[in-house]
């Protein structure tokens, strides 16, 4: 039974719907299809007729049950036209319905009689394969490509669809499709909808690069032996799913050169080496927009929204998408204007890694000395307004914010020439006073976490030197009578417990020192850049030492008295490291991480060469 059995025209009129309907779109919902054809039979109309209740059609409503086997019943009975009925709502076909559920056997039937249904768009102006992309179908969006690109609906109308969907993919990480689109059209690239761009929305993934991933040692340690990935897309044109080959090639040594074959079965190997998939991915892109980028002039350039598109990679710390960009431009990077828009993007949101790279820059003085017309800001008054809250919660502390902020202060300083540094802006404000203005707050705060901190740790030094004190005194076992010497000074435990004994007394004492140093400090700005940490870190040191020592001269003095008896030495040993363990894993993370901004490697590289060469 085919499309002739009704020969009404797509038109369908409400008011012929009748009381009877409602039992025959309830029919449609329950899958009856015999119901269902009894009552088409009767009336034909009934396959255009929208139902109030629903507002949809019956091929609609069986699409939103999932009744496959009323669809396709249905599809064969309407004409092309039928197909292209919308929701009174939404302004849905039957097919966009089938789209969005993920339904190939649906969605297959129905485009294999109508091909129209491929470019109609939906509320939103998409077409069919974007909302698929859009509801996470990514298995229907592979399979309706091939017949998209045929349609050619991707690549008229200004490319406004394909720039979409590649816009999509991209955010999905469907680079097959991408790939092929490049290879297609590569101006789809360039290719705005709206304000946005494939060129803008890269900028917005920086999980898409590695410069946007932070991995422990060992992730690292990982990704980095993952030496070589390549992919290779066959042509989907001629196969709706994408088929990928991907070889890998592991460089080991040794005896780990075995497990090569099954690395990638190991828990938590497989993400990461997806993740470097996915980074190799995003670069070749990123390398055909640059080759597209070389062709363009000047007005092409601020029409595509390179600019803008470079701030904000920079604002990211994108350092991957602004060295190719950049190189891809160079005649245009030379432009001071435009260079200093990057860095000065990269100083406000304080990525180090962009920041760098003006170091590489001939005219690296020229650029931070550049002052902006609306405020008359150079580069140190740039860096004088305070980060964003996003950037400073990364550090651990009022005090160590405040470090970070003077260390950012003091790297752009030694660009700036001297009496530049004096300059005032629009508001009659020097840099090094805007700096003032803008972390007196956060100076308060920092005073305040030093002197809590302090505050705490010195009763815990001062109580752990009363208790040693007082104990170097109190000898286990007693003296001798006879010469006044201790019971047990023959006994090595014995001599244990009188080193550590001296040990946690005098580390004690000098981390009370110490933290009462801190008290009574100044608070200036210079001083959070070294003076405070240092003896942040002295103090932590010293208290965990004392701690350490501590436990060992009480389990030399257990195990002196209870000699024979193991279990209760091994209990007492087991019991006296949990406050060991804890301030470890409470406190050592922030010492390491203390001493790493103080006098670890610096977050700037001033060695950068002129990478725009």
């Amino acid at each position: 039974m085919g499309s002739k059995f009704l020969k009404k025209k797509k038109e369908s009129k409400n008011d012929e719907y009748t009381p009877e309907y409602n039992r025959f779109f309830n029919n449609v919902g329950k899958g009856n299809w015999i119901a269902t054809l009894e009552f088409i039979m009767l009336h034909p109309e009934a396959v255009r007729v929208t139902s109030p209740a629903f507002n949809r059609t019956a091929l609609q409503v069986a699409v939103t049950f999932g009744h496959l086997h009323i669809v396709e019943e249905l599809v064969n009975l309407m004409t092309p036209q039928d197909l292209e009925i919308k929701e009174n709502v939404n302004k849905r076909t039957a097919f966009h319905l089938a789209v969005e559920k993920g339904n190939i056997s649906m969605a297959k039937c129905m485009v294999e009689k109508n091909h129209n249904l491929l470019s109609i768009l939906a509320s939103g102006d998409r077409i069919p394969i974007v909302i698929a992309i859009l509801y996470g179908q990514k298995q229907m969006a592979r399979y309706l490509y091939p017949l998209t690109v045929q349609q050619g609906v991707l690549f008229s109308d200004n490319r406004m669809h394909g720039a979409d969907l590649m816009i999509q993919c991209i955010k999905n990480r469907m680079f097959d499709i991408v790939f092929h689109l490049i290879k297609r059209e590569p101006l789809l690239l360039i290719s705005k909808i709206s304000t946005n761009s494939p060129v803008k929305v890269l900028t917005n993934l920086p999980v898409l690069f590695p410069s946007g991933c932070q991995l422990k040692f060992w992730q690292q340690w990982i990704y980095n032996s993952i030496n070589d990935v390549r992919l290779n897309i066959q042509n989907i044109e001629d196969n709706a799913t994408n088929k990928r080959n991907i070889t890998i090639r592991f460089v080991w040594s040794g005896l780990l050169q075995w497990m090569a074959s099954n690395f990638l079965k190991l828990p938590g190997i497989n993400h990461i080496y997806e993740l470097k998939l996915v980074h190799i991915q995003s670069i070749g892109v990123l390398n055909h927009m640059c080759k597209v980028i070389e062709t363009l002039d000047d007005n092409q350039i601020i029409e595509a929204g390179i600019k803008s598109a470079l701030e904000g990679a920079a604002s990211r710390g994108m350092i991957e998408y602004v060295t190719n960009i950049a190189k891809a431009i160079p005649k245009t990077m030379w432009h001071s204007n435009f260079a200093r828009a990057i860095f000065v993007s990269a100083v406000k949101n304080r990525e180090a890694k962009v920041f760098s790279l003006i170091h590489g820059l001939d005219d690296a003085q020229v650029i931070a000395n550049l002052t902006t017309p609306s405020d008359l800001n150079n580069l140190l008054h740039v860096t004088g307004y305070i980060a964003n809250s996003r950037k400073l919660n990364l550090i651990a502390g009022a005090a160590l914010q405040m470090q970070s902020e003077m260390q950012w202060y003091k790297e752009v300083e030694a660009i700036i020439p001297e009496g530049a540094q004096m300059y005032s802006n629009k508001n009659h404000k020097r840099p090094r006073e805007v700096f003032t203005e803008n972390h007196k707050d956060l100076m308060i705060e920092g005073e305040k976490w030093m002197k809590n901190t302090s505050s705490s740790c010195t009763v815990i030094g001062a109580l752990i030197f009363t208790i040693m004190f007082t104990a170097a005194f109190t000898l286990p076992g007693g003296q001798k009578q006879d010469t006044g010497f201790p019971m047990f000074l023959d006994k090595k435990l014995f001599k244990v417990f009188i080193v550590s004994d001296a040990i946690s007394l005098f580390s004690s004492t000098t981390s009370v020192l110490t933290f009462l140093g801190i008290l009574t400090s100044r608070y200036a700005e210079e001083d959070f850049l070294t003076s405070l940490p240092t003896k942040m870190i002295l103090g932590l040191s010293t208290l965990f030492i004392s701690i350490a020592a501590m436990m060992t001269a009480f389990c030399a003095v257990i195990a002196l008295l209870f000699q024979g008896q193991l279990w209760i030495v091994v209990l007492t040993i087991l019991l006296a490291s949990i406050p060991v363990i804890l301030f470890v894993g409470l406190q050592f993370p922030l010492l390491v991480e203390i001493f790493l901004s103080t006098y670890g490697p610096s977050i700037f590289d001033r060695n950068v060469g002129n990478w725009l060469a």
